[in-house]
């Protein structure tokens, strides 16, 4: 496992948030976020997913429940945490608001007080969209080099590396293609269940995202529960926007949404 892909737990305080990574990333995707929030004197935890940090194909046989019970279960650990926050990005978004929608309706899975989503993965761009919309609705099917937009330049990668499953960053080169399905049921399933979110929430969005529309932050907007919604679409970010040239920004305006409660 490469090191950034390994999960990190940062931070001390009463309040705690969790940060979920995307589809093929790794927790090293929302690193900067945390490190901020550290600072600001809350625990971090970033876990890594299922079936992420080692080889693409260990994505095979999991599903996106695999993915969400693994979230719940990280969320469940910060129980005894005076406030409890969520971040998430890309598909982390996804999750993150089944987790705000589930907290006040499962025992033992503290309430989600806030909750942040950075681009959103609920309607695609580019080979996103036919990644999800045309060969997600086909049987299982072997795996794809399926690069993901990164948002920004990925790090040089050593030749060793670079041969293997996973990037400098620890996200993976491929992608199986029965996730195309996956990643579209579980989009579909966060729009149902948008309307169970209360918590205040702030969605960013990048305008040069070549993976997930705007729209699809936009839409998410509009279907929230909560009667306390901001999205801020940054125009000069991609996908990964902790990681992009808004990111310093990003990371500040989490900070401060976070420490308003």
């Amino acid at each position: 496992m490469s090191g950034n892909a390994a999960s990190f737990s940062l931070g001390a305080g009463p309040d705690a948030c969790l940060l979920l990574h995307g589809l093929t990333g790794a927790p090293s995707e929302v690193l900067p976020v945390a490190q901020a929030l550290a600072r600001a004197g809350i625990h971090c935890l970033g876990p890594l997913l299922p079936g992420h940090g080692t080889r693409p194909e260990d994505l095979f046989g999991l599903t996106r429940d695999d993915l969400r019970e693994a979230a719940t279960s990280a969320l469940r650990s910060l129980s005894g945490a005076r406030r409890v926050y969520v971040v998430g990005l890309s598909m982390g978004a996804l999750l993150a608001t089944g987790l705000a929608a589930r907290s006040r309706m499962r025992e033992g899975i503290p309430s989600v007080e806030r909750l942040v989503l950075c681009a959103p993965a609920l309607e695609f761009r580019g080979l996103a969209r036919v990644f999800t919309s045309v060969v997600g609705r086909l049987p299982g099917l072997p795996l794809l080099s399926w690069k993901p937009a990164r948002g920004v330049p990925v790090p040089e990668v050593p030749a060793d590396v670079a041969e293997g499953p996973l990037r400098a960053d620890g996200s993976y080169v491929q992608v199986p293609l029965g996730w195309g399905r996956e990643l579209r049921l579980l989009s579909a399933e966060t729009l149902q269940l948008a309307r169970r979110v209360h918590c205040p929430t702030l969605i960013l969005h990048g305008r040069r995202d070549t993976t997930a529309a705007v729209s699809g932050a936009q839409k998410l907007a509009a279907a929230l529960g909560s009667t306390s919604v901001e999205l801020r679409v940054l125009p000069d970010s991609g996908h990964l926007l902790p990681l992009d040239v808004d990111g310093p920004q990003v990371c500040s305006d989490i900070v401060s949404f976070l420490k308003e409660s």
